[in-house]
């Protein structure tokens, strides 16, 4: 995990960034209903589970640009990580409060997905936590109820930069099955244009899904 300083000077966003830092300063999140239909198929062929499933693809995703890991550092440092991981929720069985876990990304998709499965099953049985990870972006799966938009709403000093991504129930409608995906970014660092591009990545492995699940 690599951490590259931005150059504020000599910064192609920096006016940008400054308006949304300080005079507009602002979060906004886009829900797109994204068709998994051939998903599905192939996890259910390959016996594979959703939620690390397509946390793996949300994560790819975010990690083809820059923009979704650019954020302050421990030091309160603005800069990039090479690369970030998911920090995913997961329901306490008992208490039915949501904890928190982190699983290094992986850009082989068998050994993450190994590895977060084992890390929630982990969980499951012992109530064992994963460490933290300062290269993290918050990942919420609502499964038990669609939805047409969903926000944060956040503080409004807030300068965490980083994505959260959260995913509801998924539904069939005219023979497809589909899922509201919500994506939540800070205005500072994406904008519209940036967000596209992570929903059209989606959609990619969406597609074919036999190309990048094995």
């Amino acid at each position: 995990m690599n951490f590259t300083l931005i150059d504020m000077e000599n910064w192609e966003r920096k006016e940008c960034f400054n308006h949304f830092m300080t005079v507009a300063k602002s979060t906004y999140s886009l829900t797109v209903n994204m068709d998994i239909t051939y998903l599905m198929t192939f996890i259910k062929q390959h016996n594979l589970r959703l939620y690390p499933t397509f946390t793996w693809i949300i994560t790819r995703a975010l990690n083809q640009h820059v923009e979704f890991k650019t954020c302050y550092d421990l030091n309160h440092q603005l800069g990039y990580y090479d690369e970030i991981s998911p920090c995913y929720s997961i329901l306490d069985d008992q208490t039915k409060i949501m904890d928190s876990m982190t699983t290094p990304y992986d850009q082989n998709f068998k050994n993450f997905y190994i590895q977060m499965t084992t890390d929630l099953d982990n969980y499951k049985t012992s109530k064992h936590k994963t460490d933290f990870l300062p290269n993290f972006f918050l990942v919420s799966c609502l499964p038990w109820l669609s939805y047409t938009s969903f926000d944060v709403n956040n503080q409004s000093d807030y300068d965490f930069l980083l994505p959260m991504v959260t995913w509801g129930k998924y539904f069939e409608q005219q023979d497809k099955i589909l899922m509201p995906l919500t994506l939540q970014v800070h205005h500072a660092v994406c904008d519209g244009y940036h967000c596209s591009l992570f929903y059209k990545d989606v959609e990619t492995v969406l597609a074919h899904p036999e190309h990048y699940l094995i």
